[in-house]
C-alpha cells in the first residue's frame, strides 16, 4: 500500500509541475491580450487565440525536453514499483 501511495505522490506532483506553467503562461497571455484588445477595442475572438498557441509553443520549446524527462523518470518509477505492487 505504501508503494501505491508514494507512486500516486509522485504521479500527482509531476502533473501541478508540467500542467501549472502551462496555464500559467495562457492565462497570463490571454489576460494581456485581452487589455490590448479593449484598448484598441477590437472584439473578435480569433484575435486572442493566434498569441496564445505561439506562447504555448514558445514554453513548450524552452521546457519540454525537462517535461519528458520529468515524465520519463516517473515511468522508470511506476515500472520498478510493478512488483511491489503486485503484492499488495
Amino acid at each position: 500500500m505504501n508503494a501505491a501511495i508514494s507512486l500516486f505522490d509522485q504521479t500527482f506532483r509531476v502533473t501541478l509541475v508540467l500542467a501549472l506553467p502551462i496555464i500559467a503562461v495562457v492565462g497570463c497571455t490571454g489576460v494581456l491580450v485581452g487589455l490590448v484588445q479593449t484598448l484598441v477595442q477590437v472584439q473578435d475572438q480569433n484575435v486572442a487565440f493566434g498569441p496564445k498557441v505561439l506562447a504555448l509553443a514558445a514554453l513548450l520549446a524552452v521546457a519540454g525536453i525537462a517535461g519528458f524527462d520529468l515524465l520519463d523518470s516517473l515511468l522508470q518509477t511506476a515500472v520498478q514499483s510493478l512488483p511491489a505492487l503486485a503484492r499488495g
